[in-house]
């Protein structure tokens, strides 16, 4: 059990320093004083040391008492079974939280982390902190009012159930991964179902590529050459009529004849006999110059000047005279000679050149084309006949590839489908192995998500539980009443309804009057406390219960102080109206803006 000792604080909201409050010294305390003096400011700050926020929401620069300025401080002391624990929180510019455990510092790095830690020990979270530790007229017990739903969850809170919310969804998790899992696999299988179903081969054998047929070279050959032809008839014919023509020339030319000319082997050389016509023509022309000169100075010797006879003057006269008749006879004779040369010479010229001639045109004529010139007519019909002997080939080509084609795809079909067919089977088989233990898993999975759902085992213990809570709610609401109202839960579904009944009619809880929903809520608030103490270690020895008196008539305070009386709690009643002279008091006195607590 939690025991909450000590409480002081330093500069909180109204109060100055050095507060302090017993929470354990006495079983019912009431806390005294007018209103805005700082009464409720109390449960505010026990909420603030232990949980770091509090149910108003007041901001923590609000906190502090800015009559004063100096932050504020505040220290709680509590013991769990053996254990002696304090918090204590300082806040100026910053917040400080300190948690030991028997006089050992366990504060985390942070303050959330120490505050996480604060709460594992409480074993309460702040709501359910809030609605048990601390009530007052203006916030009543929201669990009686709020919405149905609500109200199961503040009991799953509060019983401890949480943890089979985070298993439901762990579970709510849980399932909506094996439903993607299963939709998948069922996808997967109804792929490969229906691939099969539809590629189902009525006829596996492959059939027989045929051979392809050969377009004759040949033929292309000769078509190509006839389209040459066909091309090229005008230069051809002309050619072959130039070639006519030098056949016709040939044949006029006797080669016999010009081989039976008479002309030397070779060129025959006249070059002494010319040497030898121009000393004969050198003397001639000396022996003339001779005769001249002796016929105009027939007295004197052309050599050496002197006077000759007569007769030696006609002696040399005849001896030039007759020298030059036999040189001109000489020379005449020379002269017949290099003509007959010269003659022969052009005789062979002649005949060589008409040799070359002749060889040339020969050698010019081509033995290999025809005589007759090309008809253009028959031409162009051979060209189209082997044009379409080609054609008609390569249509028988073209219709044994595309079979050929079709043939290969239906094969590559068979092939393709034979493999996919093995990988599909194998996949359905594997994914329907798969799909099936997934099936499996899934039911067991969503047996666990309803069991842990707040309509599967939830709902069994609260059904369970809330059977005993009603009781325990009726016995204290007939201690407070006097018998005149009961409390009725009934579960249904994720609901919990309320009922409430005065004098045996059903009633709405909202048309109770002030003083009749403090009655019913101080009774479910003290049957809540019982339960969980019984239930769990989550229980806690302070009650806070707000301006509850000022609503209730003097029959319904004895009441409500004789029931607490016997709980074993240490009950906080804030008053400003009403006060028992038997009970312990706190009176909050405020001078100068400052509160403080004054005992009783």
């Amino acid at each position: 059990m939690i025991i909450l000792k000590k409480l002081r604080w330093s500069n909180c909201f109204s109060y100055g320093e050095n507060n302090e409050v017993d929470l354990s010294s006495s079983k019912i305390t009431q806390i005294l004083g007018t209103n805005g003096v700082g009464k409720s400011s109390i449960p505010l700050i026990l909420e603030e040391v232990l949980f770091n926020k509090n149910s108003k929401g007041i901001k923590k620069a609000d906190i502090a008492n800015r009559d004063i300025g100096k932050g504020y401080e505040i220290f709680v002391e509590f013991s769990s079974g053996e254990d002696i624990y304090t918090v204590s929180v300082k806040r100026k510019a910053s917040l400080k939280a300190v948690f030991t455990k028997n006089g050992e510092d366990i504060s985390s790095h942070t303050a959330t982390d120490t505050y996480k830690n604060i709460q594992a020990v409480l074993g309460y979270d702040f709501k359910t902190f809030t609605q048990v530790v601390y009530q007052n007229t203006n916030n009543s017990l929201n669990f009686l009012t709020a919405t149905d739903a609500n109200r199961k969850k503040f009991l799953i809170d509060l019983l401890g159930l949480e943890k089979y919310v985070e298993l439901f969804e762990v579970f709510k998790d849980a399932s909506r991964q094996i439903d993607k899992e299963y939709a998948g696999l069922e996808a997967k299988v109804s792929v490969a179902q229906k691939w099969l179903e539809n590629n189902k081969l009525s006829d596996t054998k492959p059939k027989v590529m045929k051979n392809l047929p050969k377009i004759n070279e040949d033929t292309v050959k000769e078509l190509a050459s006839l389209q040459l032809e066909l091309e090229n008839i005008s230069v051809t014919n002309r050619k072959i009529l130039q070639n006519n023509t030098k056949k016709d020339l040939l044949r006029s030319i006797d080669i016999n004849k010009i081989n039976a000319m008479e002309a030397p082997e070779e060129l025959i050389s006249y070059d002494d006999l010319q040497s030898k016509l121009g000393e004969i023509k050198g003397f001639a022309d000396h022996a003339k110059k001779e005769i001249k000169r002796i016929e105009s100075t027939p007295d004197v010797c052309g050599s050496c000047g002197q006077d000759i006879p007569k007769e030696k003057f006609s002696e040399q006269m005849e001896h030039h005279r007759s020298s030059l008749e036999t040189l001109k006879t000489e020379f005449d004779i020379v002269k017949s000679s290099i003509e007959d040369i010269k003659e022969a010479n052009s005789n062979l010229r002649k005949k060589n050149k008409a040799k070359r001639e002749w060889s040339e045109l020969y050698n010019s004529i081509d033995t290999s084309m025809p005589s007759e010139v090309l008809d253009e007519d028959t031409l162009s019909k051979m060209v189209y006949m082997l044009k379409d002997k080609i054609q008609e080939d390569r249509n028988t080509l073209e219709a044994v590839e595309r079979e050929n084609t079709e043939i290969a795809a239906h094969n590559a079909r068979i092939e393709v489908i034979l493999e996919q067919t093995a990988n599909f089977e194998s996949d359905l088989k594997d994914s329907k192995d798969k799909y099936d233990s997934c099936g499996e898993r899934r039911s067991n999975i969503e047996i666990l998500k309803k069991a842990f759902s707040t309509t599967g085992l939830i709902a069994y213990k609260i059904e369970n539980l809330v059977k005993e809570l009603e009781e325990l709610t009726s016995v204290y609401l007939s201690e407070l009443s006097d018998g005149r109202f009961t409390l009725n839960f009934a579960v249904n579904n994720d609901k919990l309804n309320v009922e409430v009944t005065d004098n045996g009619n059903v009633i709405d809880i909202l048309a109770l009057s002030s003083g009749e929903l403090a009655r019913v809520n101080t009774a479910t608030l003290l049957a809540i406390r019982k339960l969980m103490n019984s239930l769990s270690s989550s229980k806690i020895n302070v009650l806070f219960l707000d301006e509850v008196m000022n609503v209730l008539d003097e029959s319904g305070r004895e009441k409500l102080i004789e029931v607490l009386l016997e709980e074993e709690l240490n009950t906080y009643l804030v008053s400003h109206l009403w006060s028992h002279p038997l009970l312990e008091k706190i009176e909050v006195q405020k001078h100068n803006n400052i509160s403080r607590l004054v005992n009783g």
